[in-house]
């Protein structure tokens, strides 16, 4: 799994960083094959209320996109709401894969 994470307007620390990596790698026991995963982690400037917290994340498994997004007010909160998610829809991509693999099967039965 290659992540990458990006920080806009926001200071990337370390534990930061490492938080994100151990949260989104856990991910990847879901996914077999080479995983692309973008993280984006941001503060958000236009609101006048304190500061506003937004996760993103775009994962490309097999020709797939799949993307979730959480606001909050903690960038660790953000990150924690973002995941399940991602969990939702990679459990809805493997699903579909495995019911078209399958229905494909019982075509290829009849036939013969």
């Amino acid at each position: 799994m290659i992540i990458n994470i990006k920080g806009t307007n926001l200071d990337l620390t370390e534990p930061l960083k490492t938080y994100a990596l151990d949260k989104f790698g856990a991910l990847g026991k879901y996914l077999k094959g080479e995983v692309h995963t973008k993280i984006e982690l941001e503060r958000q400037r236009k609101h006048q209320s304190g500061n506003v917290f937004r996760a993103e994340c775009l994962i490309v498994v097999g020709g797939k996109d799949i993307r979730a997004d959480a606001v909050s007010e903690d960038i660790y909160a953000s990150i924690d709401l973002v995941i399940p998610k991602l969990k939702e829809q990679i459990h809805k991509f493997k699903d579909k894969r495995d019911t078209l693999r399958k229905r494909g099967a019982r075509s290829a039965k009849r036939k013969f």
